[in-house]
C-alpha cells in the first residue's frame, strides 16, 4: 500500500485553485485575451513561497471545457520545514 511520507519535522498545507475562464468575460461570449488576468492565482500562492513554503505537489482534477469556457480545480500541496 502506497502512503504519503510522513514528515517528521514540518508542515504541510493544501491549497485549492478553482479556474474558470470565463469569471473574467464580464458577461461576454467572446474575449479576446485573458493575458491581463494570467498571475491572479500565482499571486495568492506568492506570499506563502515567499513564506518559506515549497510546492511538494501540483494535481488537476474535474472540470470540463465547453468551446471557449474551460473550468477545472488543482491541489496545491505545500510543505515546510521546521
Amino acid at each position: 500500500m502506497n502512503t504519503p511520507p510522513v514528515l517528521a519535522t514540518g508542515k504541510q498545507k493544501l491549497v485549492t485553485i478553482y479556474v474558470d475562464n470565463m469569471a473574467y468575460a464580464n458577461g461576454k461570449m467572446l474575449v479576446g485575451s485573458f493575458a491581463d488576468k494570467h498571475g491572479i492565482v500565482e499571486e495568492h500562492l506568492e506570499t506563502y513561497l515567499q513564506q518559506g513554503w515549497r510546492i511538494t505537489a501540483i494535481h488537476g482534477f474535474g472540470g470540463n471545457s465547453d468551446a471557449m469556457a474551460v473550468r477545472g480545480w488543482f491541489a496545491v500541496v505545500l510543505e515546510i520545514s521546521g
